[in-house]
């Protein structure tokens, strides 16, 4: 495998501020995702909860 060698200055400083600007966006990418998952995940249990609600409710509805 070959490493990358920059031997010039500017270029290691210009290559050093793209990695954290990549870094940044990664973890701002990251965190959006975190929130919609915990949002799904709220959404899946409120789900839950209404289903085995309708489902008691039926239950209940059989019996005379």
């Amino acid at each position: 495998m070959s490493t990358l060698t920059i031997t010039d200055p500017a270029q290691l400083d210009a290559a050093y501020a793209r990695t954290e600007q990549l870094l940044r966006e990664v973890a701002e990418a990251e965190r959006v995702a975190f929130v919609r998952w915990q949002e799904a995940y709220g959404a899946y249990e409120i789900a839950c909860d209404d289903a085995m609600t309708a489902r008691a409710s039926w239950a209940q509805a059989l019996v005379p």
